[in-house]
């Protein structure tokens, strides 16, 4: 497949361009066709003002690199990095690789080199493919580092692995290139940036575009009539999903710039205070920046969910996906290190579910010391709740039967400690 990537524009950071006209090539791989389009990647935005703020990364993250065991594996071709930006750069592949777990490897293209004066960098992925068994609806497409752990396969590109992140940063940009995020006011932190983009080439991205940049009239979403796996999470608050719009039309430009855009994802909500969280619509549409971050205002300088933000100050790092942004990958269908709904001994790693994928029954193996009175809910990829049943524990674990009557599909499971008042959400699979 022909290099799906070429640069744009340059507008404070650098942006990558994905133009082709629209065609299906059949990949050798099993149920995977790739799929063409036409997208802006995240513009990210240095702020005009400092915030000293230091959000460090996870102890597992020096943990498992301690011990030479993270739960992903990343191989980066570098070109043109000097020694301690190459550091810094793998540092921040450390940071993602010691929070999701792949089978099959991530596989970056890394560039260092002059972009033009304010030019950041950039990332996304190498390229869509359509994943037929993920659950999703048949028009979503899924970025290629995550079709491949759904997949559980490499995705060649002719007899060549797939690129699945290209990734390019400014060798002339103000960067501070430690690792300690003892960033000073006047730079930026460059670990937190590559972080930022490289959860963009995992997935954190939607389609939204407007019909003209100037004075835009509609809102798009779908690309060629496919929308990114992103999309399908994305909601108002009313809630009406973004995807229930006209495409293209006036209505779609009002949600994406009516500051009232949601993600229902039940794994990154329960990570948010079971609250959804907000995701960026400034009344102007910003190309590269609108609708494909998480909002500044509800996660500002310092806050431990402000990575996938569009903005970063100078002074400002960023160490740390954060535990929205990992649930939100959850609900994707990244599988997570060491679980990421931790709540005192009650978190997705203590409890079981099996099987999984089911067909009409699952068991549901709890840890000790947790109550009696549990409500169950299964809620589909729309964050309906499709069943909600009340059971009592027996030897530690639960029962529930006559699931029959689900399609199949991808659901979530809610699983509320009554007397607690705490619930861990896992991913079911419903053959």
């Amino acid at each position: 497949m022909k290099q799906p990537y070429f640069l744009k524009n340059l507008i404070l950071v650098l942006t990558f361009f994905i133009s082709t006209i629209y065609a299906f090539s059949q990949n050798q791989n099993t149920n995977v066709t790739w799929v063409d389009v036409d997208w802006d990647v995240c513009q990210y935005h240095p702020t005009s003002y400092s915030h000293k703020s230091y959000i460090q990364a996870p102890a597992q993250v020096f943990q498992k690199n301690a011990q030479g065991s993270s739960c992903g594996n990343f191989i980066v071709n570098y070109n043109g990095f000097t020694p301690d930006a190459e550091a810094a750069f793998q540092f921040a592949v450390d940071i993602w690789a010691a929070s999701i777990v792949t089978t099959i490897p991530i596989r970056v293209s890394a560039n260092f080199g002059p972009l033009g004066p304010g030019v950041l960098g950039g990332a996304g992925p190498g390229g869509f493919v359509t994943v037929p068994t993920s659950g999703f609806p048949a028009n979503t497409v899924f970025p290629l580092a995550l079709a491949e752990q759904l997949t559980n396969q490499e995705i060649m590109d002719g007899s060549l692995p797939s690129t699945d992140i290209i990734a390019t940063f400014s060798s002339t940009a103000n960067f501070y290139f430690g690792l300690d995020g003892n960033t000073p006011g006047g730079q930026v932190d460059f670990v937190s940036v590559v972080l930022h983009e490289l959860g963009h080439g995992l997935g954190m991205l939607g389609f939204a575009r407007v019909d003209d940049e100037t004075t835009p009239t509609e809102g798009l979403l779908r690309n060629s009539g496919f929308v990114n796996v992103w999309d399908q999470f994305i909601e108002n608050g009313t809630p009406a999903d973004i995807t229930s719009f006209t495409d293209p039309s006036a209505a779609l430009l009002s949600e994406f710039t009516g500051n009232n855009l949601f993600c229902n994802g039940p794994i990154a909500m329960a990570q948010n205070g079971n609250v959804k969280p907000s995701t960026y619509a400034p009344f102007s549409f910003s190309t590269g920046s609108s609708y494909s971050h998480w909002d500044e205002n509800t996660y500002p300088p310092g806050d431990l969910n402000s990575l996938m933000t569009p903005f970063i100050s100078p002074g400002e790092a960023i160490h740390s996906p954060g535990l929205v942004t990992l649930g939100f990958m959850e609900d994707m269908g990244w599988s997570i290190c060491g679980g990421t709904l931790k709540v005192n001994n009650f978190n997705v790693n203590s409890l079981k579910i099996s099987p999984n994928p089911f067909t009409s029954s699952v068991s549901i193996s709890l840890p000790e010391g947790m109550g009696e009175n549990f409500q169950i809910e299964i809620i589909d990829m729309n964050g309906r709740t499709i069943k909600s049943v009340e059971k009592t524990t027996k030897n530690n674990s639960i029962e529930l039967s006559n699931l029959d009557e689900l399609d199949s599909a991808i659901y979530f499971m809610k699983i509320m400690d009554v007397d607690a008042g705490i619930s861990v959400t896992k991913k079911l699979i419903k053959n």
